[in-house]
């Protein structure tokens, strides 16, 4: 007789949700128990699906967050996902998503010891917020493993993510090209990748623009809305030299927290102050005016991360 969902999530000590779910390959419990759910369904006479756990039947996407101040449920990381799962499905895969959170999780380590055994047909590591030291957690994986949207130039790992350096010249260039000599960065007070070469791309603009700039032309403020509105305000509060002409901020979130903070503090955009974020979402479209901002190419992102990862 073939055992039910129930006698088999009892036998294993799991809710019947996860039991199906396990059988069914889709999801919702960790690698693990969905590996012992399905070594004792057999035991007990269930005939599994073959292609439950087939190396080949999907793709693993770890969203990994040191603090979450990066990594948040916004637009970009948003549309991020979605293009990997287009991409994953044309080739034929599921994508299985994990959140691993630094801060917030306290078997964090326990679960990512759980992915690298997984074999998959690879592993995408959203590695966003990541340090360099972070990526020796994921040293020992047994399936193929790409980290995508951060670079990290001193390990031997596959990495996709946009030119961040040209995309910080570029915006930069923007502002000289109409004339600005006075342009100032605002970045990240949280250290992370992508702004440390989005900075680069400014002061390297600045160079061969032969503009002077130091450290005073760097606001460092919180990377989300309301931390950038509350820092930026209490910088211009405390602010004594000469205003810039225009700030390239490091993305849009930053920029537009920073406009509601220019704003109370009594500047016009652009008659006073010119701004441009980065990453084109869609915030930018709602603010007065509307915030200029560089495209990132979220699916031509995607889609190379998975032609790379499955090569």
């Amino acid at each position: 007789m073939k055992p039910r969902v129930k006698d088999i999530a009892m036998e294993v000590g799991v809710s019947p949700a996860s039991v199906s779910n396990a059988l069914n390959g889709k999801g919702g419990v960790s690698e693990a128990t969905a590996r012992r759910i399905i070594s004792v369904a057999k035991e007990m006479g269930y005939v599994v699906n073959k292609d439950t756990f087939s190396n080949a039947n999907y793709v693993r996407l770890v969203s990994f967050k040191r603090h979450g101040l990066v990594v948040m449920d916004t637009q970009f990381f948003a549309e991020m996902i979605e293009a990997l799962e287009r991409q994953c499905h044309t080739a034929g895969l599921k994508l299985m998503v994990s959140n691993i959170h630094m801060e917030k999780d306290t078997d964090y380590f326990d679960r990512v010891r759980e992915i690298c055994q997984e074999e998959c047909a690879g592993i995408v590591l959203l590695a966003t917020e990541m340090y360099s030291e972070d990526l020796e957690l994921f040293s020992h994986t047994k399936s193929p493993l790409l980290v995508l949207d951060s670079l990290f130039r001193n390990k031997r790992v596959n990495c996709v993510v946009m030119n961040n350096k040209e995309a910080g010249y570029m915006a930069t260039e923007r502002f000289i090209k109409m004339g600005h000599t006075k342009i100032h960065h605002i970045t990240s007070s949280v250290l992370f990748n992508n702004m440390k070469y989005r900075r680069l791309g400014f002061e390297s603009a600045m160079s061969d623009a032969k503009l002077p700039y130091d450290d005073k032309s760097i606001w460092r403020v919180t990377p989300t809305l309301e931390g950038a509105y509350r820092d930026m305000y209490e910088l211009l509060s405390n602010y004594k030299y000469e205003m810039p002409t225009a700030f390239f901020a490091a993305n849009d979130i930053i920029a537009v927290g920073c406009i509601r903070a220019l704003k109370e503090k009594g500047y016009k955009m652009p008659k006073d102050i010119s701004i441009i974020g980065m990453d084109d979402l869609a915030i930018c479209h709602i603010t007065n005016p509307v915030l200029s901002t560089i495209r990132v190419p979220r699916e031509n992102i995607a889609r190379t991360a998975i032609k790379r990862l499955l090569a």
